[in-house]
């Protein structure tokens, strides 16, 4: 037998017999769905904490991503300046060569025609080779930076483009978490309105003895009973878990109901 709730509901501050079996079926579907329940709080919650991790590694390799282009677009500016200034200052040192040749050759022939001047010419010469030396030997010092310097543009950009990877990955993961919180909170609201459909009326002192009765088989009158999943009712999905409805087997005779 059923539970009025026309009835019920209609005298609400009377006592109503209700059939024992009926309160044990309805505790049991209350106490399975306050279970799913639980279960359900703690996936979102689990979902939560992960869609809030994966969001800080979001903003921190969005962080990452900054630091690196900026640094990148130094070098690449510090590059340019370097390659800017090194081209004047070869072509200036060639001249500045060509100069120095144009003058030891005239100081020779000057060298030539007035002894008297020639530890004055000699100095001239020998400041200007030096000079010369000291420029010249920083045409290979500048001309070895450039492919550091490039190669360290390669690595930031190779950098750059794992980075930039990563990020599209992590906004991936996130649209996937994001969704699969909506999912898992609609479950929820569901789940809240199936039970909050359930809830128990107030029994009386006889409905309450009966309530502790124990479950009897229906067929046989055992009451060895065992509750198992019934896999023909699924009452939903856990992710990919199917969770079944329960249903009570005798031990005795097999019945199941």
């Amino acid at each position: 037998m059923s539970i009025d709730w026309n009835l019920v509901e209609a005298k609400p501050d009377k006592y109503h017999k209700v059939n024992g079996q009926a309160l044990l079926d309805l505790r049991a579907k209350v106490n399975s769905l306050e279970k799913q329940l639980a279960i359900t709080r703690t996936e979102l919650e689990k979902t939560t904490n992960e869609l809030n991790a994966t969001k800080t590694k979001l903003t921190t390799t969005q962080t990452d991503l900054s630091t690196i282009k900026e640094e990148k677009e130094n070098i690449k500016k510090k590059f340019t300046e370097l390659e800017s200034t090194l081209q004047p200052t070869k072509s200036a040192l060639e001249n500045e060569l060509n100069d120095g040749k144009a003058k030891i050759t005239e100081l020779e022939e000057r060298l030539n025609t007035s002894v008297a001047t020639n530890a004055e010419l000699q100095k001239k010469i020998e400041s200007l080779e030096a000079d010369l030396t000291t420029k010249t030997n920083k045409i290979p010092t500048l001309e070895s930076e450039i492919p550091s310097k490039q190669e360290k543009i390669n690595e930031l950009t190779n950098t750059l483009s794992e980075k930039e990877s990563q990020l599209e990955e992590l906004k991936s993961s996130l649209a996937e978490k994001e969704q699969l919180l909506i999912q898992t909170t609609a479950q929820l609201e569901e789940m809240k309105s199936e039970l909050s459909a359930f809830k128990l009326p107030e029994i009386g002192p006889v409905e309450a003895f009966q309530r502790e009765e124990r479950v009897v088989c229906p067929m046989c009158g055992e009451t060895a009973i065992k509750e198992i999943d019934d896999k023909t009712k699924i009452l939903y999905y856990s992710g990919i878990k199917a969770i079944y409805a329960k249903k009570k087997i005798c031990k005795k005779c097999g019945y199941g109901f």
